[in-house]
């Protein structure tokens, strides 16, 4: 399997293709396939992945067979597509790679196409009665925008990806707005002006969802939240955490909504909140002491990040571990981080995306309380030695680092290193 796996990640390390004819090619060989589904397509700058795992477990909670299409995955591929949270197998994977290699060849498909097409044909073939799908980069050009949605949903914009999107809100707002298609509904949470003014041009069937009208006497906890549905004055709890969040899944419970046509009873909503896995977003990975593991990974998520940290934690000191890519605006990052942080740890990624040893020196030399390491793991070890009884460690900065941080907190244990795990 892994050989199969090793040929797909090879076209990772290749100029990124954008555009919908390669897709639109290999949905037209396999019979059209994003054509057997009703779905709900997600595309934003934050907060996409969440909307789509707490929509998805929405809809897996109502008794619906319900397919996920999220990326990047955290360790295994087959996180990207899932069934009621059951991940593809392998055999699929694998099956799907050998039958289809001539025509995967012959379309120059790449990585993220090739990804779209087998979760696609997957879901068809498993026949589900719903797909929650998650934009790869931007919305127009994005290989998941063959879709034709029942429910379209922007989330938040903000400054990302802007060699590719537009260097301006508006521009990135109108390569997002790629997914909408005619005569269907759009939903969309509390944006800039020009964002919405954009979305407006794009559809006129465009709503506005403030999680404000929805939820009220909301209360942060290391493992999640609770609030008060305000239309029943009754409290769910999420293990989701951030008051951010909450915006991302106020659009959840709407999309499900408009997608079924109907309001959602209360106990729908718990059932779904119980079913939602959401690795990686504010996940407290080990106590005593707090270890947070979170995949922001550009300046405003960051930000974001730092101020529920704060909330969450309002006692404690902060140090940070960050892995991040070239193309995230790293220094304004770090601008961000050293509000929050007693000391920054900053490392490469395995990733060809990674910024190299002399960029992160020269990053680091501008910063003083920012250093080095030539890991990940090794960052950890280091912050961990370090911190004070009294901090929280944060690691934070990519989803490509995740395998190192899940090992790294796999090697310390109660007898060497007193840590707890949950």
């Amino acid at each position: 399997m892994q050989n199969y796996l090793s040929n797909l990640y090879k076209k990772l390390s290749g100029k990124m293709k954008l555009g919908r004819q390669r897709c639109e090619m290999l949905m037209e060989e396999l019979g059209h396939p994003e054509n057997s589904f009703p779905s709900i397509h997600i595309a934003g700058t934050n907060g996409k992945g969440t909307v789509t795992v707490v929509a998805a477990a929405l809809l897996e909670a109502l008794g619906l067979k319900t397919g996920r299409f999220t990326s990047p995955h955290l360790i295994r591929f087959n996180e990207r597509i899932c069934i009621d949270r059951e991940q593809i197998e392998d055999e699929y994977i694998k099956k799907f790679l050998e039958d289809k290699d001539v025509l995967l060849q012959s379309t120059e498909a790449s990585f993220f196409e090739v990804t779209t097409a087998l979760g696609f044909l997957y879901f068809r073939d498993q026949k589900v009665d719903a797909a929650v799908v998650e934009t790869g980069l931007g919305g127009r050009l994005d290989a998941t925008s063959v879709l034709t949605p029942r429910v379209s949903v922007i989330t938040r914009i903000g400054y990302d990806h802007t060699n590719i999107l537009g260097e301006t809100l508006a521009e990135i707002a109108r390569e997002k707005a790629g997914i909408i298609k005619e005569g269907k509904p759009v939903l969309t949470g509390l944006q800039e002006p020009e964002v919405i003014n954009e979305l407006r041009s794009h559809s006129e069937y465009l709503h506005i969802v403030d999680p404000d009208t929805m939820f009220t006497d909301v209360k942060l906890k290391p493992k999640g939240m609770s609030f008060k549905i305000r239309s029943y004055e009754r409290e769910v709890t999420i293990p989701i955490t951030g008051r951010h969040q909450l915006g991302n899944i106020a659009l959840a419970i709407r999309a499900v909504e408009t997608f079924l046509g109907r309001t959602l009873e209360f106990d729908d909503i718990q059932k779904g909140f119980d079913l939602v896995e959401w690795k990686g977003r504010f996940e407290r990975i080990s106590t005593q002491p707090d270890i947070i593991y979170d995949v922001a990974h550009n300046a405003e998520s960051i930000h974001t990040f730092c101020k529920t940290a704060k909330e969450v934690y309002p006692d404690k000191t902060f140090y940070v571990v960050l892995g991040l890519l070239q193309d995230k605006s790293p220094e304004n990052v770090l601008m961000e981080l050293e509000i929050l942080a007693e000391k920054i740890w900053i490392a490469p990624v395995h990733s060809h995306r990674s910024l190299s040893d002399k960029e992160l020196t020269d990053l680091a030399s501008r910063f003083p309380r920012v250093k080095t390491a030539s890991n990940i793991g090794g960052a950890c070890r280091s912050a961990y030695r370090e911190m004070s009884k009294n901090a929280v460690l944060c690691v934070i900065g990519s989803h490509y680092i995740a395998q190192e941080v899940y090992t790294w907190v796999g090697e310390i244990t109660p007898t060497n290193g007193g840590v707890k795990h949950n």
